[in-house]
């Protein structure tokens, strides 16, 4: 489970270091029209996450979205009274909450009885990178993260089949 909470652990730690001052979109998953595929990809999650035997998963979920919702209202009222640059800052928190989920879905995917097609090491990897790119603001706790980062892929080059 060390080895689980670590990695969750980067991928907050990535969405976080930004929220407000910069969306993060890592394309790593793309295919076909997601207007089009959208409900049908949820249908798909959503009966897949029903087998769990976990008591409050989609509670979990569901005061996760709601908080998605209001933070996208709470943009879109920005953007009615004209306040364009504070619904900016609150739509990054909802990219990067979103990318967050997506980020950790595929990480705990990575447990050796599921599928996964992204091994963990590519995440951590592809965060590293946009923290040393010019859109992040360099600064002792990138450093940090990245550090940590660094180290556990260099401790399992490909980790894949992440160890609870």
């Amino acid at each position: 489970m060390k080895q689980v909470n670590s990695l969750i652990r980067c991928i907050l730690d990535f969405y976080n270091l930004q929220r407000m001052e910069n969306p993060v979109v890592l394309e790593r998953m793309k295919e076909g029209n997601s207007e089009e595929w959208v409900m049908d990809r949820l249908e798909r999650a959503i009966f897949n996450d029903c087998d769990k035997e976990a008591k409050a998963t989609h509670s979990r979920y569901a005061i996760w979205g709601e908080d998605i919702r209001s933070l996208t209202l709470k943009a879109r009222n920005e953007m009615i009274q004209g306040n364009c640059e504070r619904a900016g800052k609150l739509l990054n928190i909802v990219i990067n909450s979103m990318g967050a989920f997506i980020d950790a879905q595929v990480m705990l995917s990575n447990k050796p009885e599921n599928i996964s097609f992204i091994e963990p090491a590519e995440i951590l990897e592809s965060y590293i990178e946009a923290l040393k790119s010019n859109n992040f603001k360099e600064s002792a706790e990138i450093d940090s993260v990245v550090k940590r980062m660094e180290e556990l892929i260099k401790d399992k080059p490909l980790f894949y089949g992440i160890e609870d």
